[in-house]
């Protein structure tokens, strides 16, 4: 059975590691990762296109400046977006990724709760193996993070959206976004990564000071019997 020590510290690695897989559910399960504000000028007028997306839906609405606006509507991105695209590749990289991520999470809190509860013997089971899950999610959610920024701002990504949901010969110019709470969410999901490690370590180094403390006295003893 396990120290209570241990048990507490693996226990709270597995509550920090079920706070990553919540949030990663959350943001591949909710749409609110960027809205966006696309200018347009047309032939009478100009206007805006209104968009808020996520990995898998977007909803758009055009205004112009003469009071006309097109009824709200709802697509799915993946089928907006051509195959063989950068910005179709993109998409679906963030979600296999986030996907990864979220194994790595199940992974990690299956790992916590069974040293929790007993001392495994196989060393990819123990404290080495929260590393690795810990580690390849962080970076993972982190890379997911940046790949879709960047096909939102360098790859235009909403502009190539209000374009294609428009239809029309409208002239659109770059986009103003702003991220929501399901891009943002990502970003504690790091900080849970790099907790869980943390935990795991401090575990591992009082560990091996407590084994440091035992040995002292049997050294000393030792050295005792040769001096005398």
């Amino acid at each position: 059975m396990p120290s209570k020590q241990k048990t507490l510290l693996f226990f709270s690695g597995f509550v920090l590691s079920i706070g990553s897989f919540a949030i990663i559910c959350t943001s591949l399960g909710t749409q609110s990762w960027v809205s966006s504000k696309v200018n347009f000028d047309k032939s009478n007028g100009s206007g805006y296109a209104l968009l808020s997306y996520g990995l898998f839906q977007v909803r758009h609405e055009k205004i112009d400046n003469g009071g006309l606006d097109t009824q709200l509507v709802i697509h799915q991105v993946l089928q907006l977006l051509k195959p063989g695209d950068s910005q179709h590749i993109i998409q679906i990289l963030v979600i296999l990724i986030l996907v990864v991520g979220l194994l790595c999470s199940f992974l990690g809190s299956a790992t916590t709760c069974l040293n929790s509860v007993s001392n495994p013997y196989l060393t990819f089971l123990g404290p080495l193996g929260v590393y690795i899950w810990a580690s390849i999610n962080g970076f993972a959610v982190l890379l997911a993070m940046v790949l879709f920024a960047s096909n939102t701002e360098a790859n235009q990504m909403p502009k190539y959206l209000a374009q294609v949901l428009d239809q029309s010969t409208d002239q659109y110019h770059k986009s103003e976004n702003t991220y929501g709470y399901s891009y943002w969410l990502l970003l504690p999901c790091i900080f849970l990564n790099i907790a869980t490690i943390g935990v795991i370590y401090y575990y591992q180094h009082a560990r091996y000071n407590k084994k440091k403390e035992q040995e002292r006295p049997m050294e000393n003893a030792s050295k005792d019997v040769i001096l005398f």
